[in-house]
Parts: C-alpha cells; structure tokens; sequence
C-alpha cells in the first residue's frame, strides 16, 4: 500500500504518470515534471528528491488502482470468463490511448530493461499482480501449473496485439484479436467444463 500523501504529492504523481506514459520515464526531466505540476522544480524537490523515487510512488499508485480495479470485478462479473473477458476488454477500452502510446506497463518495462534492471524490476510488479489474478481465475478451473501456464499465454497475447496495432496504427486489429482471443477463452473453459 502507498505511504500516506499530500494532495500535492498526489497531484505531482498522477502528473508523472501521464508523462512516463507520454513521453517516457529516461526522456522526461525534472523540468518536465514541474511545469506538468505547475511548480518550481525546487518545490517538486521537497516533495520527491530523484526521478526513481518519483517513478516508485508511481508504480505504487498504478498498483493500488489495479488491486482495487480488480477486486471490483471480482464482485462484479460471477463467472471465470466474464472476469477473464473483463480483462480482455481493457485493450478495446484503452484502444485509442495504446494506439499512440502503448500499453503503459509493457511501454515501461521495455524502456526500464534497456540498462535500468532495478527500476524494471520495480515496474514489473505491475505485471505481476496481473499474472497473480489471472492465475487465480484459471486456478478455479485448471491445477495451479497450467494456471499459470494459461495466465502467462493470456498475458502475452494482449500485449502482443497492443504492440502491433500500434505498429501499425491499426484500432481495428485489436478489436479483431480481442474478439478471437474472447472466443479462445469460450472454447478453453468449454473444454474444461466438459
């Protein structure tokens, strides 16, 4: 759970989450920061000493958004499949955003594995809370090896599509691929029901 924050130190954080996301976490300065926030980079200091720390408490704040996002569809969709389409419909959702920049976890920890092996490490938590949840929805249904086998495979299938449909700037690609990837997990949980 994130440290107890300002207003202020919230506001610099949802700032810096729009920037990395824009822009990039190695790209973006101290300066960028602070006109993003309307502050003097001397105020953005009291607040958060290095660019890591910044990055830090924004991956806490990523992951304490994704924990509540996810225990809401755990009380909202009753089924494995309705969760795992829910999970699916966040590339249909996002589609115009992923399309310029990516997906905001893939794009970072691409950026962080090319020599930041510390901060990636960081980042990858947000990873692997999606791995964890998927897992425990396969797990319902699957022994815990193929669980994580299929939640990994779910994973890499819709990062794959974001990362070609923004290749190619092509919105229709994800809404074709989710739809094939939706009948994938119809026909997987079919298979198991039987």
């Amino acid at each position: 759970m994130a440290r107890e924050q300002s207003k202020q130190q919230q506001s610099i954080i949802q700032a810096v989450d729009r920037l990395i996301y824009e822009k990039g976490f190695n790209v973006m300065s101290f300066k960028d920061i602070a006109e993003a926030c309307g502050l003097s980079k001397g105020n953005l200091y009291y607040y958060f000493k290095t660019k890591d720390e910044l990055l830090k408490a924004v991956i806490d704040y990523r992951l304490d958004n994704m924990r509540n996002m996810l225990q809401a569809w755990e009380q909202q969709y009753p089924t494995v499949l309705e969760r795992l389409q829910r999970y699916v419909q966040i590339m249909i959702n996002e589609t115009s955003q992923v399309i310029y920049y990516g997906c905001p976890m893939g794009s970072l920890n691409i950026e962080l594995a090319k020599g930041q092996p510390e901060l990636q490490a960081i980042s990858r938590a947000q990873f692997d809370l999606f791995r964890s949840w998927l897992k425990k929805q396969f797990k319902q249904l699957l022994a815990d090896k193929a669980a994580e086998h299929y939640a990994m495979r779910l994973m890499a299938r819709t990062q794959g599509v974001v990362v070609i449909a923004q290749a190619y700037q092509d919105k229709r690609f994800i809404k074709r691929e989710a739809e094939e990837i939706n009948q994938w997990l119809v026909d997987l949980l079919d298979g198991l029901a039987k």
